[in-house]
């Protein structure tokens, strides 16, 4: 799983490096693929800049990072799709919101411990694919010695595209959490899936 955090980060990061507007020119076809490939490299320029800026702490950087991801990424969504309709049923409301709570700060403090390892990668960018009410982006991570390939699936949010999911060389986040997830609850109880995702993230942890 840090392998997926790590090539997240990179993916978020390195994308606008390498998608310029001439490239965008092959998505102009359909205009739910043009709006996500726009989408990608106006986030992903502007975490870049955030990242090469010098002259802010790593507090400042993980502040204005988290504010130009979180409206394009549904956290809470992707809580409820990681924990699994069936135990998701089985939570009172409270119990609900506690847990979405608790893993989208999680979430997100194991994106931010990543963003440190982001060295200047590249990426090749494939045209979107419309599948259903759903747009599949895929870029390819190059490192000297590998090339991985990184799936956003978007779905329209009344007016807007949000990632609802991440797939890191064909290993979706959400099916690993919520393998992780059943594990717990099967011999345990919700206050032991608590109790573990109010543990301090560790570097190298999800």
């Amino acid at each position: 799983m840090r392998k997926f955090f790590v090539l997240t980060v990179i993916a978020m990061s390195v994308t606008a490096a390498s998608i310029t507007a001439s490239a965008l020119e092959g998505f102009k076809g359909n205009d739910a693929t043009a709006e996500v490939a726009t989408l990608l490299k106006t986030k992903t320029d502007a975490v870049l800049s955030v990242l090469k800026e010098t002259g802010l702490s790593k507090d400042e950087k993980e502040s204005r990072i988290m504010e130009i991801i979180e409206p394009v990424i549904d956290f809470d969504l992707m809580a409820k799709l990681a924990l699994g309709k069936r135990h998701w049923g089985k939570l009172s409301p409270d119990q609900q919101k506690e847990f979405v709570k608790l893993f989208v700060k999680r979430l997100k403090e194991s994106y931010l411990d990543k963003t440190t390892l982001y060295s200047d990668q590249k990426v090749t960018y494939e045209k979107p694919v419309l599948k259903g009410n759903r747009v599949y982006a895929v870029m390819n991570i190059i490192t000297t010695d590998d090339k991985t390939p990184v799936l956003y699936k978007f779905y329209k949010s009344r007016d807007a595209w949000k990632v609802y999911d991440i797939e890191v060389d064909g290993v979706s986040f959400v099916r690993s959490y919520r393998a992780q997830f059943d594990t717990i609850l099967q011999d345990g109880t919700v206050d032991d899936l608590f109790a573990q995702l109010r543990k301090p993230v560790k570097g190298g942890e999800q």
